[in-house]
This record gives structure tokens, C-alpha cells and sequence, in this order.
């Protein structure tokens, strides 16, 4: 199931409401306004050659590659990046000094990564090519700010290169590099890869007078559920056991794996590439401010994209 960027939507129910709406608008317009004035006259001033986009942002092409592979829908791209208010304070970086690109899959119809505007500017790229982009607000974090880092309605320049089309297959064989390297630096014993790339280990094996679980079982259980590596869960269960059917359409895949042939009362851990837990979520640059863009609603997983994921159960009931 895809975890994407919230969107927000309003449905006029009274005469109050939409006049609050138009309000709100109206609020957003001025702000919009002043946005594409002082960054009109930014380019002015400095005597950039950039192209005006209709989404409002400018943007020129630093390095060309018309060779380069064409961005497509569904891609997983890997992007450098370096970031900084239009009045030149640092905001963020990662370049090739920093290691490997950062990955999102993009999606025509949807906002994939944050800032907006490189998400948008995909579509006027190809593979090796350098843009910068001089952005207003609005294509960039809006109303949200961090600290001292950036303020809410920061205009920004980004400069961004598109490094790479990663194949699926490649993806998956980096976070299977990145299970292994875990389960070694941690000196972990017991865990077996089963399908799919998940690798599970059962640390208890319960009453082992039970049935094991089997498809179509209803299972029960508590449980903690970490991004892998990170000391605390974002998502546990430690009292009042939750329940699913093993097998059904809608679980993660690590779930009908990891919960599979287990006696009650067993615990068991599992580790999961994004492929079969949280596959499709949104990327966001700079990383640091990933936790506070999630807490305050702007992004509907706090799960990072194309990383592995730890889950450790205990099975309470089958039925």
C-alpha cells in the first residue's frame, strides 16, 4: 500500500464555512503574491537566465544531457541535492562526497518527495542533468519551517542533479545489503531468509503444544515495529492484542511471512525490505527535519522510503 504526502481538501457545507474558506484563500493569495514578486525581482536583479514555470518556480539547466534516459512515471530516482534560502543560508545538502544518492519513486499524479518543486521538476529532466531551482514558498515547504534552519515561507534556490533510474532489482539488492550488514555489525544469530527477502528468526517457540499458524489463521498479537537500525519503535502494540487473517491481500507481506508456522506464545523477529512492509513512501530533503514534517501532519509516514524495517511479535492466539 502507498504512503504518500497529505493533500489537503475542503468540502463547503455552509455560507460560514465557505466564507472562512475564502478567507483562508484569499490569505494564501497575498502570500503567493509577495512569493512571486520578491523572487521575479531576485532573478532580475541578479541576472539570471532562468525559465518561469506555470507551477511559479524558475529553473535553469546547469548541466544537459540530452542523451540521458527520460524521467518516467514510476521511476525510483536517485538525486543529489544542495538547498539554501533565497538570501543564501545554508539549509541542506547531499552530494557524491556525502555517498550514494538519495532515492524516491516518483509518481505523476502524486507529491513523492518535499520540496514540491523538485518533485515537479522532474518532468523537465533527464538522467545526468543538473537543474537549479529558484523557488517560491509555496513549491517549497509553505507555512512549515524548522528551527533555525529554515523559517515558515521560506523562499529557496535548490540545485539538483538526477543522478540515476534505479531497477527494482537493484533496490532490492541494496536493502538486502543493508539487512546483512545490520544483522552482522549487531552480531545477530538465528535469522533465516524465507521468501521475498525477509529474514525472520524466532526467539521463542511457545506452547508447543499448539497447531502452528497457517494461512487462513487468525492470529493474535503485541508488537514493536522499528525502522531499522533506529533504538525506538515508531508503531508498537503491548497490551490488547491486535489480530489478522495470515494470508489476506491487505497485509504487509512481512506479516503473512514472519507470523507464519509459529506456536502460540511464540516471539519471533523479523526483517523486512520496504518491498513487502512499507513500500511507495514519500521522500523529504533535508532528512533531519523528516520526524517534525511527519508529527505535524504533512506527511502520512514517518517510515523513510526503500529502507528496511524491523518487527519483533509475540503470538498471543490462533484461530
Amino acid at each position: 500500500m502507498k504512503r504518500f504526502l497529505t493533500t489537503a481538501s475542503v468540502l463547503v457545507m455552509s455560507a460560514m464555512m465557505f466564507s472562512c474558506l475564502q478567507e483562508k484563500e484569499t490569505e494564501f493569495e497575498k502570500n503567493k503574491k509577495r512569493d512571486d514578486l520578491i523572487l521575479s525581482e531576485y532573478i532580475a536583479a541578479n541576472g539570471i537566465e532562468a525559465t518561469e514555470t506555470t507551477a511559479g518556480y524558475y529553473y535553469k539547466k546547469d548541466v544537459e544531457n540530452e542523451d540521458g534516459a527520460r524521467l518516467n512515471d514510476g521511476d525510483i530516482i536517485g538525486i543529489y541535492y544542495e538547498m539554501e534560502s533565497l538570501d543564501g543560508s545554508f539549509i541542506g545538502a547531499h552530494t557524491e562526497e556525502d555517498g550514494d544518492p538519495i532515492l524516491f519513486q516518483y509518481d505523476i499524479e502524486r507529491q513523492t518527495l518535499a520540496p514540491l518543486a523538485i518533485n515537479l521538476a522532474v518532468g523537465l529532466s533527464n538522467v545526468g542533468e543538473t537543474l537549479t531551482l529558484y523557488v517560491p514558498s509555496y513549491n517549497a515547504f509553505g507555512d512549515f519551517g524548522y528551527g533555525q534552519l529554515f523559517q515558515a515561507h521560506t523562499n529557496m534556490v535548490i540545485k539538483v542533479t538526477f543522478v540515476k533510474i534505479y531497477p527494482k532489482q537493484e533496490v532490492d539488492a541494496m536493502e538486502d545489503d543493508m539487512i546483512n550488514a545490520y544483522i552482522a555489525e549487531n552480531e545477530l544469530e538465528g535469522f533465516a531468509m524465507k521468501e521475498s527477502g525477509v529474514y525472520v528468526k524466532v526467539v521463542e517457540e511457545g506452547d508447543v503444544s499448539t497447531d502452528k499458524s497457517k494461512n487462513g489463521n487468525d492470529v493474535s498479537f503485541t508488537y514493536e515495529l522499528f525502522q531499522l537500525g533506529e533504538e525506538d519503535p515508531f508503531s508498537k502494540v503491548e497490551s490488547n492484542p491486535i489480530s489478522t487473517t495470515l494470508g489476506h491481500t491487505d497485509n504487509m507481506g512481512f506479516l503473512n511471512i514472519g507470523l507464519n508456522d509459529l506456536h502460540k506464545d511464540a516471539e519471533v523477529e523479523v526483517i523486512a525490505p520496504s518491498s513487502q512492509a512499507y513500500e511507495g513512501t514519500a521522500q523529504v530533503i533535508p532528512l533531519e527535519i523528516r520526524d517534525e514534517y511527519f508529527e505535524l501532519g504533512y506527511l502520512t509516514s514517518i517510515v523513510k522510503p526503500f529502507e528496511p524495517v524491523l518487527f519483533k511479535a509475540k503470538v498471543t492466539a490462533i484461530n
